[in-house]
């Protein structure tokens, strides 16, 4: 095995021990994976609509409309009128989702401090550095 071929297998491995733990801890606040995804995206990109979510996500349109569905049944999101689209509707958070993204960020926070622990700041740059590379590698294949 060369060195590529190390490193892949090693960013492999680890975004399966990561996805692991994630999904272990969403399930125990009583969320699909799928779930958490959405509730990120919408965390991360305030006021965007399914289609934006299914565009960023790489889904179907139903798929990304069955996700929210489910979400806004649980009452963790809620669609507001577009004033910009009179088809399109935004999706928000509701108190409730709120208080959900708020127990994921906490998770996130706590992994972040043990995946980096004993990194120093200037190493955890170069990291970020480097995966953005890789990600921006990835774009052009």
């Amino acid at each position: 095995m060369n060195d590529n071929q190390l490193l892949s297998r090693k960013l492999v491995i680890l975004g399966r021990q990561i996805r692991h733990k994630r999904n272990l801890f969403v399930g125990q606040i009583g969320l699909t994976s799928e779930q958490a995804d959405a509730l990120r995206f919408f965390a991360d990109y305030p006021h965007s609509t399914i289609t934006d979510f299914k565009s960023h996500q790489q889904i179907t349109h139903q798929t990304a409309r069955l996700i929210v569905k489910r979400l806004v049944e649980r009452k963790l999101l809620r669609l507001d009128a577009n004033p910009n689209d009179g088809r399109a509707k935004l999706v928000c958070f509701t108190a409730a989702g709120v208080a959900k993204r708020q127990q994921m960020d906490a998770h996130l926070k706590t992994t972040g401090q043990v995946l980096f622990g004993g990194f120093t700041m200037a190493e955890q740059q170069q990291l970020l550095a480097m995966l953005k590379r890789v990600d921006k590698n990835l774009e052009r294949d």
